[in-house]
């Protein structure tokens, strides 16, 4: 800079003294009339150059590139502003009026690169640089080999992840992984502009320095060569002419290189190369509104790539004045120079120096026209629909994996010992998964989890959707676990799918599953479900049901009642419908076959121009998304219940909309919350999810008129003398029930009708009779129906067996009501109208097998007597005869279940002062195998323990008439094997044990009774069961845990039977390892035992298996002393036969030979063990 400085000044110094006055002349006029006319611009040669100057410094990224710039240029000023925009000073910035700026605007418009402020997005034209962080995501996608099998998989990530697997690699030293931009595109380097090849660029650069080489040799023959040819206004041309416009050309060129080099050294360039087959892919969300544009989806790739350019910005020359400053002094000095120098040439050398520079901006401009094709969106004709949901992600997906469509199926039924792991093995399809797996590295990369400078794309509706469905699934979790259910560390449920090929889209794959898996963690043991994996499964989802069905976005759905369209066309359907769904939206029906193969549980909502409906479904305000991501939730339900045995909870019956009422349970309310906390979807679409879910598992509580809170609130209104009010409660609950529910419920209308009518208040006893005539009338279940809106199913017609059991009821409801009211000379009114209704005095159709007359007269008298008659509390009952035994029985044989109900119900509400009356009828349901009447005593919690007259439990009852069966309906229903705490008599094992019963005695062990149970008497079953000598009974009881060597009464079990002189079950015992030197309290052991009483076969048998004959015990006396003893008290007896204490001569004989023969056994096992010691 310096050196062309003092050149200038030699060249003035030169010139002749009379030239100095047009010099000045010229310089002055020049000067003005730019300033004046061109405030602020360059000349008129860069007039128009601006905003090509601007791209081609943009788009600059090598020396080459600067040399091409610098010859011959065009926009001087611009390229001064330019490098005081990137790296001068505030004080140079401010002197270009660009003070406020901030840099993105400088790097948007200036440099290639990306950074933490600018970015670069697709528009229909091609490539727009904008500020900020826009949502685009670049995918790398490359070939995997494996080397075992030779079979290629692809995969994709982000170009930094690419780096990290050796997928690419970088050209040079420097490794750019860490680089926070390595994630922001580079789409104008690397798509928007098809860059020539580098031969072009040299041929532009060797062109460009012959044009301007040119022009300067052209000036020389002017001005040196044929002066006279090149006159200036008839004169010479000035002397200082050209030496101005040879220096200021060279500086301005050395100037210009500068300003570019600066400007494109101000970015870093990374050459990145593929090791491995790739395509690099740019994905861009619709409608984003970035400044003052919008922008559309686009989806953009780049196949056979051999290269990739990454540009980030570079701030080396930021704070370098020195390089800055002379960068700019020459560039300004040299066009000062050369606008003056040319304006003292002939005017033909300003129009080659002209036109040089026009060629060379025509050159510049070629070597960047070749752009993006307008093509290369390859989601243009799906932009619309991408864009109504923000799917611009599952579109990729599906154009990534070549598919057609994507459609959730239903998997077979999970078992609670069924594994997921066996679903999955059953079916599973590659490329099914591959898709799943694709969208959910999609997913990541586009999470706020992802840690880059990319913006996350939280604000899909998917997305949001899939962290609400993960809310809910989580929530659901947390319950389940904390109820108890063993759900383990780990856990996860499938999700079945079909798929097909957009090359072959008519032909379906075999189902696929994919497992997301759920964990526990954190301090507190939270459940976490990959958020990713389920935006992935119902992003596919959501997109192919759009994707075949365009009209579905502005539709308005409904959801099915039930789990198929076959569920939904059932009558029961509609009855749990109205009892456990229903709160403000009506059900409808609708045709059937709307829901096609797909499987899907919702669908469009249909015209009513159908007359054939019969699938029941339900209007929802939630979108698709939701709908869908309510299904996968219903599927994750399913396979999370399973291993719930019942739900539990308390259930009730609650107020709903005008007068109606809803059931309730805690616990599906607790799954409720979590659903609707969620935003998942209201609490109708969750009862929808739920309720069919825990019907099909069997887990859907009972709600009866019998249940415990049912019948409180029932009790609780009579009590208050709202029977009007307790009867449209069980009416309700009755027409929406089915099966034993509906039985049950039905029985307690009847029986609460009963006790209205047995009520001493008259318009009470008009209600009950009121009642009893609408239930004669009609159908409860018919009525109910009846309310429907619409048209109910043609095919709901009753089954013959209902048609049996109503009428079976009606007649004997009608025959209670008839004698209640006999004898009521207040309610003739009431007689007349069942009378009316064909209500007899006598129940007809009765079977009198195995009853006589009598007994059928007794029956009915003690059914007159408990039912028709209003008893005393504080008073009495019937007596208990056998007449309760035969009326029990009869009302069986007949299927009066009605009668036999109310029996039931009136035993159990007057137990609080007769508490011998649940004895009575656990032992009547026993004795006739009533599982139906067992069940009606559990439901209402009676105590099967509670014990009868003789102070036992019923259990003792069956085991006195030797009944298994009986016993074991008693075991089933929860009565205690070992008699409980209040028992005051023999327990039952015990008792089993006494009376020989050894089959109610395997029973009992079954079952848990305790081996070492005692009696009243502190002996335990072992005592009894040696006692019993029956080795059966005590193998049974060692083969359960009995203790063979337990001493009771002084004495152990093999001590017993010696005693007892039984060598089956000495023999038995000593087999079954019984200790043979076991002592009691006097030091006694069996050998003692066999020798005191003559024992002498187990004696000898005892010796055999190896009883230590030398023991002693607290006498210090052998078993051979007491063998002597024995028989010196014979021999005594038979000497003085008339003596005190002795015995007849005949018998003490017999025990002297027996005695002797004892001591001959001691003594002989003495001398041989004597023998065997020497």
């Amino acid at each position: 800079m310096i050196v062309s400085t003092l050149l200038v000044f030699l060249f003035v110094g030169c010139v002749r003294a009379d030239d100095w006055d047009d010099f000045t002349n010229n310089l002055a006029t020049d000067l003005v009339w730019f300033i004046l006319i061109y405030p602020g611009r360059a000349p008129l040669i860069t007039l128009f150059g601006e905003r090509i100057t601007q791209q081609f410094l943009s788009e600059s990224i090598s020396a080459l590139d600067n040399v091409i710039f610098a010859l011959s240029p065009l926009g001087v000023l611009t390229a001064v502003v330019s490098v005081i925009r990137i790296c001068g000073s505030s004080s140079l910035r401010a002197f270009v009026g660009r003070a406020q700026e901030g840099p993105a605007e400088a790097e948007s418009e200036l440099l290639p690169c990306v950074s933490e402020s600018t970015a670069e997005l697709f528009n229909d034209g091609g490539v727009a640089r904008v500020f900020g962080r826009p949502k685009i995501v670049e995918v790398v996608s490359w070939e995997e080999l494996d080397e075992k099998t030779g079979e290629k998989s692809t995969r994709i990530g982000t170009m930094k992840e690419a780096l990290e697997e050796g997928a690419w690699s970088c050209r040079g030293k420097t490794f750019p992984s860490a680089l926070p931009e390595l994630d922001i595109p580079n789409l104008s380097l690397n798509k928007g502009i098809k860059r020539r090849g580098q031969g072009w660029f040299y041929c532009a650069a060797v062109l460009g320095g012959l044009l301007q080489s040119g022009t300067i040799m052209y000036a020389v023959l002017t001005v040196f060569v044929f002066p006279e040819h090149f006159k200036k206004d008839d004169k010479a041309v000035a002397s200082y002419a050209f030496p101005f416009y040879l220096i200021g050309t060279t500086m301005l060129f050395i100037g210009m290189f500068f300003c570019a080099f600066i400007t494109e050294r101000s970015s870093k360039e990374y050459y990145l190369r593929p090791e491995k087959p790739s395509k690099i892919y740019w994905v861009q969300p619709g409608n984003q509104d970035v400044g003052d544009q919008v922008f559309n989806a686009f989806l953009a790739v780049k196949e056979d790539t051999d290269e990739y350019i990454k540009s980030v910005r570079d701030r080396r020359f930021d704070r370098k004045y020195l390089e800055i400053y002379s960068t700019l002094g020459s560039t300004l000095l040299g066009f000062i120079l050369q606008f003056v120098g040319l304006r003292g040439l002939h005017a033909s050398v300003i129009l080659a120096q002209l036109g040089s520079t026009f060629l060379m901006a025509i050159i510049r401009t070629c070597l960047r026209t070749e752009r993006m094709a307008p093509g290369e969106n390859k989601m243009k004709d799906e932009r619309d629909l991408t864009s109504h949901k923000q799917q611009e992600l599952d579109c990729f997906a599906f154009h990534l994996e070549d598919l057609h469509s994507f459609d959730l199926v239903p998997l077979p039924d999970q078992s609670a010992n069924t594994s997921s792991a066996s679903i999955s093995s059953q079916v599973e399809t590659p490329s099914a998964k591959q898709i799943v797996q694709t969208r959910v590295q999609l997913a990541r990369l586009t999470s706020d989890s992802n840690q880059s400078l990319n913006v996350d794309w939280d604000d899909m509706p998917i997305r949001q959707v899939a962290r609400k469905l993960a809310q809910a699934i989580e929530s659901t979790m947390d319950l389940l676990s904390d109820w108890g259910v063993e759900l383990g560390i780990n856990f996860s449920f499938e999700l079945g799918f079909e798929c097909a090929k957009s090359s072959s889209p008519d032909k379906t794959e075999s189902a696929g599953s994919y497992s997301i898996g759920l964990v526990r963690c954190g301090d507190v043991l939270r459940w976490k479900v990959n958020v990713n994996e389920l935006e992935a499964v119902l992003g596919l989802w959501v997109w192919s049901v759009h994707k075949s069905n365009s009209h579905l976005h502005n539709s308005t759905f409904c959801r099915l009642v039930g789990l198929d369209e076959a569920e939904a066309s059932l009558e029961e359907t509609y009855l749990y419908f109205h009892k456990w769904i229903f709160r403000q939206t009506e059900a409808r029906f609708v045709e059937p076959g709307l829901i096609d193969d797909t499987n899907r549980l919702f669908i469009s909502e249909p015209k009513d121009d159908a007359t054939d409906k019969t699938v029941l479904t339900m209007r929802t305000p939630s979108p698709l998304e939701n709908l869908a991501a309510q299904d996968i939730f219903l599927q994750f339900f399913k396979q999370a219940v399973v291993n719930l045995k019942e739900l539990g909870g308390d259930t009730d019956v609650l107020p709903g909309i005008q007068g109606s009422f809803y059931g309730s349970n805690t616990r599906i309310n607790d799954f409720i919350a979590g659903f609707e906390d969620s935003g998942l979807g209201t609490r109708e679409d969750a009862l929808l999810c739920i309720v069919p879910v825990l019907r099909k598992q069997d887990l859907l509580p009972d709600l009866a008129a019998d249940s415990p809170m049912i019948k409180t609130r029932i009790q609780d209104l009579v009590k208050q003398g709202k029977w009007q009010h307790a009867f449209s409660l069980i009416r309700w609950i009755c027409g929406r029930s089915e099966g034993p529910e509906l039985e049950r419920s039905i029985y307690e209308l009847g029986y609460l009708c009963r006790e209205a009518m047995l009520s001493n208040n008259s318009a009470v006893r008009t209600q009950g009779s009121e009642q009893i005539c609408r239930l004669l009338k009609s159908d409860i279940r018919d009525d109910f129906l009846q309310t429907c809106k619409f048209s109910l199913p043609s095919s709901w017609t009753g089954s013959q067996y209902w048609s049996d059991w109503w009428n079976a009821f009606r007649v004997q409801l009608g025959w209670v009501a008839w004698h209640i009211l006999k004898d009521d000379g207040g309610m003739i009114s009431a007689r007349n109208d069942l009378k009316s209704l064909g209500v007899q005095e006598a129940l007809h159709n009765v079977t009198h097998t195995a009853f006589g007359t009598e007994d059928l007269e007794t029956a009915t008298r003690v059914f007159r007597s408990w039912l028709t008659t209003q008893f005393d509390r504080e008073g009495g009952i019937p007596s208990i005869e056998d007449g309760d035994e035969k009326c029990f029985e009869w009302g069986l044989q007949n299927n009066h279940y009605a009668l036999l109900y109310f029996l039931l119900l009136t035993w159990i509400e007057m137990s609080t002062q007769f508490p011998a009356l649940i004895p009575i009828a656990y032992v009547l349901a026993a004795k006739n195998r009533s599982y139906w009447a067992m069940d009606i005593l559990a439901r209402y919690n009676t105590n099967i323990e509670t014990l009868d007259a003789t102070d036992n439990p019923v259990l003792i009852q069956f085991i006195i008439l030797d009944d298994l069966e009986g016993a074991r309906m008693l075991l089933e229903y929860g009565a205690d094997v070992n008699g409980g705490d209040r028992i005051r008599g023999s327990r039952p094992l015990i008792a089993a044990i006494e009376l020989g019963h050894v089959d109610i005695m395997e029973l009992f062990l079954q079952h848990g009774a305790s081996p070492h149970t005692l009696d009243n008497r502190g002996l335990s079953a072992m005592w009894w069961a040696s006692r019993s000598g029956d080795t059966r009974v005590v193998d049974m009881l060692l083969r359960h845990g009995a203790r063979i060597n337990a001493i009771e009464y002084d004495q152990s079990p093999l001590m017993f039977a010696t005693s007892e002189e039984n060598l089956n079950m000495v023999s038995f015992l000593v087999e079954r390892g019984a200790d043979l030197d076991a002592r009691n309290s006097k030091g006694h052991t069996a050998v003692m035992t066999a020798a005191q009483g003559s024992k002498f076969k187990i004696l000898e048998l005892l010796v055999q298996k190896g009883a230590d004959i030398h023991l002693r015990d607290n006498a210090g006396l052998t078993a051979l002393d007491l063998a002597r003893n024995e028989e010196a008290n014979f021999s005594y007896s038979i000497r003085y036969p008339h003596a005190p204490g002795s015995m007849d001569s005949n018998s003490a004989r017999h025990w002297h030979s027996r005695s002797l023969q004892t001591i001959a056994i001691l003594e002989a096992s003495w001398q041989s063990s004597m023998t065997s010691t020497t």
